[in-house]
């Protein structure tokens, strides 16, 4: 029995495409096929092949993400598939190590991925380092204290992708997470959706104010829930909402009340969202933490080098860096942040803390602080004003969010 571990090739299309399905209990169809050699490059998936056949695979989708007004390169993993019959072989492990490399090698200095397995993925170096607030809420029982100034809604379409894009472009600007968005990922990622019972539009919206702007979008979509007699409950699941003003806000939200057939509304937004405080009676509102996106380093050179310092003062700080999934992040770094620019370079100093990938990804997203890290133990301190330091250079101005499943 052989094993190769490699990208993928055109012909190996449709092998990839039934294993894929097959992982996540899909049916595998000549349309997936065709929508795979359209949209995905070959070359974004790596793949086990035993005995020449296909048998596991890693895509990781080349994105720019955005911090403090900066972009870096990021490889969105998904899916991570493997057959049945060759799950619990390594084969997985080598892959994410191969797309590691392959990531670094094409300039992406992070990578991130979202999954209900964290335990899997934090072996090689993936952590928690984006958050989300959920909420679930009966449109019927919802009622805001106080109202914005009118305006009005649009529907839009597939091909109405741009206009959407001025708006989510105006409010990603500066934020800590977003994603720049092209055509295809609007069309194909965003308005509509795909699963297993195939693909569809979602409802999109555009608030626009009484003077003529387009302030704020909502891209959402109903689910019929298990029947319980003659009229199937309905779910309002909401996949994107931005507003750049607080009439818009108020304004998409009073959209969504509107779905009085609906059982509840189901949407998630950054940490920091104040919706239910706005609201008559707040406890009509189901508030959970939701599970952002794991992150790790794929290259903390040019992580580091693309990352916009936003304090004021110089600050510099060695850590020692644990990283056995990607060895060339391994080992100490001096890191300097000064006049808007961080770097990172090899230091043959003593430490001033330590720790692992895991740890590092969440202290560089602004998702933890490290003073928080080092009380948990997950951060050793050498030198305790590297504390702060460390906070000044890795700040950021707003939580780390992002808006997009992938």
């Amino acid at each position: 029995m052989t094993t190769e571990y490699r990208v993928v090739r055109p012909e190996d299309t449709e092998q990839l495409v039934n294993v894929e399905a097959r992982a996540f209990y899909g049916t595998p169809t000549p349309e997936r096929v065709e929508l795979q050699r359209n949209l995905i490059p070959p070359e974004w998936t790596v793949a086990a092949f035993v005995d020449g056949r296909l048998v596991a695979s890693v895509r990781s989708i080349p994105m720019v993400r955005r911090m403090n007004g900066g972009k870096c390169g990021i490889g969105a993993v998904g899916p991570v598939a493997c057959d049945a019959a060759y799950r619990r072989q390594g084969h997985v492990g080598k892959l994410l190590r191969l797309a590691l490399e392959r990531m670094r090698d094409n300039g992406q200095s992070l990578s991130g991925l979202h999954t209900p397995h964290d335990a899997l993925y934090a072996r090689y170096g993936w952590e928690r380092a984006e958050g989300r607030r959920s909420y679930k809420f009966k449109p019927k029982d919802v009622r805001f204290r106080t109202r914005g100034a009118p305006g009005r809604y649009e529907a839009v379409g597939v091909d109405d992708w741009e206009r959407l894009a001025r708006i989510y472009d105006s409010w990603a600007g500066m934020r800590n997470g977003p994603f720049l968005r092209n055509q295809v990922w609007w069309q194909y990622g965003v308005i509509e959706l795909r699963d297993n019972a195939g693909t569809r539009p979602a409802n999109a919206y555009v608030w626009v104010s009484e003077s003529g702007e387009d302030q704020g979008y909502v891209i959402y979509a109903n689910h019929a829930q298990a029947p319980e007699g003659r009229w199937p409950p309905q779910a309002i699941v909401v996949y994107d909402f931005v507003a750049l003003t607080g009439d818009a806000y108020r304004g998409l939200f009073e959209h969504l009340l509107t779905h009085d057939l609906a059982e509840y509304v189901l949407i998630e937004m950054p940490t920091e969202d104040p919706f239910p405080d706005l609201l008559e009676d707040p406890f009509r509102v189901a508030v959970t933490a939701a599970e952002g996106s794991m992150i790790r380093i794929a290259d903390l050179e040019r992580a580091c080098s693309t990352r916009t310092y936003i304090g004021g003062a110089p600050v510099s700080f060695t850590m020692q860096v644990s990283d056995t999934s990607a060895p060339w992040n391994d080992g100490t770094w001096r890191i300097e942040a000064a006049e808007g620019q961080t770097q990172a370079a090899r230091a043959d100093a003593a430490p001033d803390l330590e720790l692992t990938a895991n740890t590092l990804a969440p202290l560089f997203t602004g998702h933890m602080r490290p003073d928080t890290a080092a009380s948990v133990g997950l951060l050793k301190v050498n030198r305790p004003e590297a504390l702060t330091a460390m906070a000044q250079a890795f700040a950021v101005y707003y939580r780390p969010y992002c808006n997009d499943n992938y």
